[in-house]
């Protein structure tokens, strides 16, 4: 299983402009660029006309380069004016300067998201959509397509696990939002993992899973896949079984804020609600993000579809001795990186697998490369590492 390494990106639409502004950088950066320029040549022309040997003016053409990297500045500065004067959960940004646009289609009939119909008639709501749609096209857009193609990877172990929970498929897009597919932390939500866990699920959440010295479980996608959706229900059922999008804001919040905000504004309405930044703002990416996932290729996103990740999963090894990482990628002719990738949760500073922990055998699990499954098992009776034959 290849471990995603694209960046996090949880900056809004034009975080790097200039002057820390935030107005947007790309168009503005390069208008100032060419003012300055201009700036210092005109400059040097006005003091050669005080020269009493030759008096020089300002070619027609520079003035209309000046004149044309001046008003992109302008048009930058007004747009990110509007969106600093927009306030509250209804007036939150503008598109007055995004360039892409929601599918007509969607505009025109109810579109169900997570079990909720989003109301993008609302001016308010398809304006917060369309910002968090345009802050991925143009901010994040090399973190998107990685998100895409690792998600079509990934995809059919999230809809699986979360299909069996009762949760809904589109859940399966929120882990790129919150966790930018990184094993490390998010920088807006605490934990470790593609669903960012702050901790371990324990038995009694139905999901046991460990941390310790050589593992760690957040990290491993079907555990941590499970260990989620048992907490987004119960999250959802603490707000009252209502919204799921509530659930979300909550799981990246808590259920206590979203609870009280809940009753202070007397609604169970996501797009009604003034809730914490990070809750917007995240929750309406991972709509954005879905709408771009449906049909990439309308908004010029042209990767080619990546064929689900397949591997070997082999269950119920009982060791006899520990189990270096390095011997599992001999037997299975695999480079070590490539089986650390397989399995993530596997620390490299430990590597090995533990045949007891605490004085107690352990029963575990090991993806190995396609068709590698029984050839590892083979070996590892061969050596003398098996306790009892998976």
């Amino acid at each position: 299983m290849e471990i995603p390494t694209g960046p996090n990106i949880f900056r809004r639409r034009g975080a790097q402009g200039f002057g820390g502004t935030g107005i947007p950088g790309s168009a503005s950066g390069t208008a100032l660029a060419v003012i300055h320029r201009l700036a210092e040549r005109l400059s040097h022309r006005s003091r050669s006309t005080f020269s009493p040997r030759k008096r020089r003016g300002v070619p027609k053409t520079e003035r209309l380069v000046l004149g044309a990297a001046i008003l992109v500045v302008i048009l930058h500065v007004g747009c990110f004016l509007v969106e600093a004067k927009s306030s509250g959960p209804r007036a939150r940004g503008t598109t007055l300067c995004g360039r892409y646009s929601l599918p007509a289609d969607l505009m025109n009939k109810p579109f169900r998201f997570a079990g909720e119909t989003v109301p993008f008639q609302r001016p308010d709501v398809g304006d917060r959509v369309r910002n968090e749609l345009n802050f991925l096209l143009l901010d994040a857009r090399a973190a998107l397509t990685s998100w895409i193609t690792q998600t079509q990877q990934f995809a059919w172990i999230f809809e699986e696990t979360l299909n069996r929970e009762g949760v809904p498929r589109d859940f399966l897009l929120f882990a790129p939002v919150i966790s930018g597919l990184s094993l490390q932390a998010a920088p807006r939500i605490s934990g470790a993992g593609w669903w960012g866990l702050d901790k371990p699920c324990d038995s009694n959440e139905g999901v046991s899973m460990s941390v310790d010295a050589w593992r760690d479980d957040r990290l491993d996608l079907e555990l941590s896949t499970a260990c989620f959706a048992g907490r987004i229900k119960r999250i959802r059922k603490d707000l009252g079984d209502e919204s799921w999008l509530m659930a979300a804001a909550a799981y990246i919040t808590s259920t206590k804020t979203i609870a009280e905000r809940a009753k202070q504004w007397k609604s169970q309405s996501f797009w009604d609600i003034p809730l914490p930044e990070s809750a917007e703002e995240l929750v309406v990416r991972w709509i954005a993000f879905a709408i771009i996932f449906a049909r990439p290729r309308d908004y010029g996103l042209n990767a080619a579809e990546v064929p689900p990740l397949i591997f070997d999963n082999v269950t119920g090894i009982v060791l006899a001795k520990d189990l270096p990482v390095a011997e599992i990628a001999r037997m299975t002719e695999t480079p070590p990186r490539k089986i650390l990738e397989l399995n993530p949760k596997l620390k490299p500073s430990a590597g090995k697998i533990p045949a007891r922990v605490k004085g107690r055998n352990v029963t575990h699990s090991i993806h190995t490369p396609r068709g590698k499954g029984w050839v590892l098992v083979n070996k590892l009776k061969q050596a003398g590492y098996l306790a009892q034959k998976p």
